[in-house]
């Protein structure tokens, strides 16, 4: 497993099973609330003994950390089930107690609205937590059932929200570990669909998935822009489900590991096959990880993370 990404001789971020999600919709839309629902469920069920800090941006409440405690965890639950509109960028945080070592920390949970049109999912927990291919198919046969936009599953580095100014920092590692997901959770948000890019669209730019996992989810708006049948590896898998196609790269996830040789074939078959769907590159080169002015390299560290499985 890859040590944590440090900055200053401290941990900023932490390696992690990740799985970030763009749905279709608001959390009251009640498809997202049952899919969210299930999702923390299954987060609950192997992780509440571990969860210690919950921030709650909502109607009625400032979003200032509290204690979990059961009482909390059913509150919030009967809130999935049934929750408010919620103004762009409110939602739920939910996270492992902090320690001087390490900011608001893992098992983590996150429930967010963005714009008027998505809920946005974030779970990442440690990636040597038991039985964690079951877990991530529970979380994924969640996702099955929601309305998608985009989603991905697999290993990467999860940076808490308390740490979001030192994002410029990953790509930095993602030319050795090139199988792994990166991105915080809101980063990719405003490239998924026109109407939400700050930049204008020019020649044949088009919206695109987030990125590309262990696990890929792609939901019906960009399926018209794929070949009806892929010539793929034969343990990559693809799924049609509920007008989404999912594209799994080999029975468990890996790192991508170049210093170990790590074979990442399955990945970049994969990366090839929705290339007419990747994200766009003009917005990824301006907005993702601070963006191009963040550092002296953070230009060709951005170019170099976008086509790491090319």
């Amino acid at each position: 497993m890859p040590n944590p990404l440090l900055y200053d001789d401290e941990i900023a971020a932490l390696p992690a099973f990740r799985t970030l999600a763009y749905l279709d919709g608001a959390p009251d839309d009640p498809r997202i609330a049952l899919s969210v629902g299930a999702m923390f469920d299954a987060f609950v069920a192997r992780f509440g003994g571990d969860l210690g800090l919950l921030s709650m941006r909502l109607v009625g409440h400032s979003g200032k950390p509290s204690k979990v405690t059961p009482r909390a965890l059913k509150n919030l639950r009967s809130w999935i089930s049934a929750p408010d509109r919620l103004a762009s960028g409110a939602g739920v945080r939910l996270g492992a107690i902090n320690t001087d070592e390490l900011p608001p920390a893992m098992p983590w949970f996150r429930l967010e609205q963005r714009y008027d049109d998505q809920t946005m999912v974030e779970i990442s927990v440690s990636p040597d937590a038991p039985d964690l291919l079951s877990f991530a198919d529970e979380i994924a046969s969640a996702l099955a059932t929601a309305p998608m936009i985009c989603a991905a599953q697999g290993f990467g580095f999860f940076l808490p929200t308390a740490y979001d100014s030192l994002n410029w920092l990953l790509p930095r590692i993602a030319g050795r570990y090139k199988a792994a997901l990166m991105h915080t959770l809101d980063m990719p948000s405003c490239g998924l669909r026109r109407a939400h890019s700050a930049m204008p669209y020019v020649g044949d730019m088009q919206p695109g998935i987030a990125d590309i996992g262990w696990r890929t989810f792609i939901g019906p708006e960009y399926l018209d822009r794929l070949p009806k049948a892929f010539d793929l590896p034969s343990d990559v898998s693809v799924e049609a489900c509920n007008k989404m196609l999912i594209l799994t790269a080999g029975k468990a996830p890996i790192w991508g590991d170049s210093q170990q040789a790590e074979n990442i074939e399955n990945y970049r078959a994969v990366a090839a096959a929705l290339a007419p769907v990747r994200y766009p590159y003009a917005i990824a080169l301006n907005q993702n990880f601070g963006g191009d002015t963040a550092a002296v390299d953070q230009a060709e560290l951005i170019e170099a993370h976008y086509h790491r499985l090319d």
